[in-house]
């Protein structure tokens, strides 16, 4: 969904929504600092919140049922003290990045949702699943990680998905449309440290909004709950982060091999000299994609400067 404009709620409309945000009747705020009711109902409307006016106040409809940080915990193996959960935010990347001490961030909505390559987007309220993971680290980044990530939510989903795939680097497909996707963000700290984030956008409910290019796993008739789903995806990443720490990506490229679809085929690329077909050859042990291009013959990809779109999914 593009992002609309201003790009970021009020911050009366912020306030009144971490007021509402139990989905019970409030009473509307007595200062007068919160702005008109109506006002405030119209600037919800253009944002896509369910507030709504109930015998004199006013009242938060979730879609679905909140998140839950006591259910993601028991499931993921994490302290509930750090699983953040604001209604809405700019990005739960974002919001990691910021916090040493926050683990993992949800939220219901987020309107500054950052993808590869400087893409953002905003997302409708309480349908589909915005998961960060963050912790701190003194060796470097490997780039890898954004496919070890992806992968583990492959494992979670393919048996009840056997279309299921993986697109290079960070995007999870069935068959021809998006599920979902990936962003790995690192922020340099003192001493040596750095903090690293991983983000996934997954489509999980109905939504009306959904591109013809995309899919959410209730319009493949499975229904799951966002908080369950959460955990069990943690669970998944933390384990496999903790072996890709100890014994890099090698471990992991059999799995590669059942969740790629796009080696044989002919993709088109997009990088910084613009957009080019060419054939996909194999993925190397440090995550990188080898491709033929007719111009310049074979050639590595690295997962942060490109992008990649089939040409016969």
């Amino acid at each position: 969904m593009a992002i609309s404009a201003p790009e970021a709620p009020s911050t009366a409309l912020q306030a009144l929504l971490a007021t509402v945000a139990d989905g019970l009747p409030h009473a509307w705020p007595t200062d007068d600092s919160s702005g008109l009711p109506s006002a405030l109902l119209a600037e919800a409307g253009e944002w896509g919140f369910p507030l709504y006016a109930r015998d004199g106040g006013v009242q938060l409809e979730h879609p679905a049922a909140p998140l839950s940080a006591r259910e993601i915990a028991d499931i993921g193996g994490i302290d509930p003290a750090h699983i953040h959960l604001p209604l809405c935010c700019a990005s739960t990347n974002a919001e990691i990045l910021q916090d040493a001490g926050m683990d993992v961030c949800l939220t219901e909505s987020q309107w500054a949702g950052r993808g590869r390559r400087g893409h953002r987007w905003s997302s409708p309220f309480g349908r589909h699943l915005y998961l960060s993971y963050g912790w701190t680290q003194h060796s470097p980044v490997n780039a890898a990680l954004t496919i070890v990530a992806a992968l583990s939510v492959f494992t979670l989903l393919q048996a009840r998905l056997p279309s299921l795939w993986v697109k290079w680097p960070n995007d999870l497909w069935v068959e021809g449309r998006k599920l979902g996707g990936i962003l790995v963000e690192a922020r340099p700290r003192g001493d040596g440290e750095t903090r690293l984030v991983v983000g996934l956008g997954l489509n999980i409910h109905d939504d009306p909004g959904l591109p013809a290019t995309a899919v959410s796993l209730a319009d493949l008739d499975i229904r799951v709950t966002r908080s369950t789903l959460a955990g069990a995806i943690l669970r998944h990443w933390r384990e496999d982060f903790a072996r890709f720490a100890d014994e890099g990506f090698t471990p992991f490229l059999p799995l590669w091999e059942k969740a790629d679809r796009l080696t044989g085929q002919r993709v088109q690329i997009s990088d910084a000299q613009g957009v080019r077909e060419a054939r996909v050859l194999g993925l190397g042990p440090d995550g990188r994609l080898q491709v033929s291009c007719a111009d310049t013959g074979m050639i590595w990809l690295s997962a942060g400067d490109v992008s990649l779109r089939p040409q016969h999914p």
